[in-house]
């Protein structure tokens, strides 16, 4: 492990399957933590066998959310993959799981039964709406959650049906959240030794991420409608069609960028217009100034109108595709795409963590474990007998691999 890394002796068990929990612990991961993936036997975390998108016989999903962790399958149904787990947990420093609530106490890996046995563990819990409440027993996952939390409704075009956002914005962002809250509670952990309960649920992180949406509704009461790619307080700010098809989108916050456009487009008699003065006023005029700007950036193809606006100083980007976006040529020069090396399917392409610290980016230093790949070094590190092990073994149906080695906890990789 690369000693700049800032949580390099840390040591997470994961519980948890499919998004939130997965990203938050992959982001530990990232930043240094020894993450613990705990699994069970045979089947694993759901997400590997999520989706229509796979590598072999590996789910995208899966690979998107599992890298730099290590894999150890138990059963913690049975009593002996419970003690196994005890064990582990009596030396580590965070456990993330986001089961049902009321399924971490049945299986006895709550946070006060392992409290007792370690009161520095910081347990963070995951859930879709919280551990209470006329919806605890309901199922819920990302866009059952943006669907509640009002996200949806905004999301489309305006004579539209509500849309789901095109990414898993309350699971990720769940899982960030989660990120930020056990990393506040290690550093409280710092005064007195003691660990914590941290407990979010997807529902309150999606209608947190409403910020100004929901800002603007506790002042004036009042819905906001869908508008595709526009936005609600400012105009122009939306996605223009160019002769060549393409989209681009234009972003204008306040006057200054206002001038700037017009002058662009060959307009600068608009800015005389008493309808577009102000923001407030070409807002109150939206539609009737994209129908004239949509026109005008029709008249070219997007390459030219993007070459004209950049060097203007206007605001905008082309709407990328995900194959466009993935070949741009600032993600490219960040180096944000990094290849790490796969037991099974060889180099792997994955997205790295958007983050620097002193001037280097957390590498990619391992690829997303097989289930239950270190099983077997990972609780030979932890003291448990040879028999022990080998029944352990024998239940999760895990034959020891050939290049496998015991390493600490908290290793160095």
């Amino acid at each position: 492990m690369s000693a700049h890394l800032p949580l390099q002796g840390i040591t997470v068990l994961d519980l948890s399957h499919l998004a939130a929990g997965p990203w938050c612990t992959m982001v530990l991961a990232d930043l240094g933590a020894d993450v613990i993936k705990i699994e069970k036997p045979e089947t694993g975390d759901m997400s590997r066998q999520a989706g229509n998108v796979y590598a072999a016989d590996e789910s995208a999903v899966f690979l998107s959310l599992n890298r730099n962790k290590r894999s150890v399958a138990l059963d913690l149904k049975q009593a002996e993959g419970r003690e196994a787990f005890y064990r582990l947990a009596e030396h580590a420093d965070v456990v993330v799981e986001n089961l049902r609530p009321g399924k971490a106490a049945q299986l006895g890996v709550d946070r006060e039964t392992l409290a007792a046995k370690n009161p520095g563990l910081v347990y963070a819990s995951i859930s879709a709406f919280g551990d209470s409440g006329p919806y605890l027993d309901l199922a819920g996952n990302d866009p059952i959650i943006q669907a509640l939390s009002g996200a949806m409704a905004i999301t489309g075009e305006e004579e539209g049906p509500p849309s789901r956002q095109g990414v898993s914005v309350p699971d990720f962002g769940a899982g960030m959240m989660a990120g930020f809250a056990i990393l506040a509670a290690l550093v409280g952990r710092q005064r007195d030794g003691q660990g914590c309960q941290v407990d979010l649920n997807l529902l309150d992180v999606e209608v947190f991420a409403l910020g100004p949406r929901a800002q603007e509704f506790l002042i004036n009461g009042e819905d906001q409608p869908r508008l595709g790619s526009a936005h609600p307080q400012f105009s122009p700010y939306q996605a223009f069609r160019c002769s060549d098809g393409r989209y681009v989108y234009i972003a204008i916050i306040n006057d200054k960028f206002w001038r700037l456009l017009c002058s662009a487009l060959g307009e600068p008699e608009l800015t005389e217009d008493p309808r577009y003065e102000s923001n407030v006023g070409r807002v109150a005029h939206r539609e009737k100034l994209a129908r004239h700007l949509g026109e005008r950036m029709s008249q070219r193809p997007s390459k030219a109108w993007l070459r004209i606006l950049q060097d203007a100083g206007v605001p905008c980007a082309p709407v990328n595709s995900l194959s466009e976006a993935m070949s741009d040529p600032q993600v490219l020069h960040n180096e944000l795409i990094a290849n790490v090396e796969h037991r099974t399917l060889g180099t792997l392409q994955t997205i790295a963590l958007p983050m620097r610290f002193d001037g280097k980016r957390p590498p990619v230093r391992e690829a997303p474990p097989l289930l239950g790949e270190h099983t077997l070094e990972v609780l030979e590190a932890s003291g448990l007998s040879p028999e022990s092990l080998a029944s352990l073994m024998e239940v999760a149906n895990i034959a020891p691999a050939d290049d496998t080695a015991p390493a600490p906890l908290g290793h160095e990789r």
